[in-house]
């Protein structure tokens, strides 16, 4: 059906530029909270805290994957 393939292309392409976004935003914080990390050598918390904050980033970058993962897919169903 065309209808639906528009409706699969939309959302692929939906998928893919909030997927860009969120992960260019991702490298700025896992990059600068990676450099402050460096830096937190006399402070043991901080540092922990900065080592979460690296994850949650990095897990975060995995998802914004999966969205770019599954636009692709959905334009290549189209193809």
């Amino acid at each position: 059906n065309y209808l639906q393939a528009q409706k699969l292309e939309a959302i692929g392409q939906l998928a893919a530029g909030v997927a860009h976004d969120f992960n260019n935003q991702l490298m700025v914080i896992g990059g600068y909270a990676a450099l402050l990390r460096g830096q937190m050598e006399h402070h043991p918390q901080m540092r922990e805290a900065l080592g979460r904050i690296i994850e949650a980033s990095d897990m975060a970058t995995s998802i914004a994957r999966q969205l770019l993962m599954f636009s692709r897919k959905a334009d290549v169903r189209l193809e």
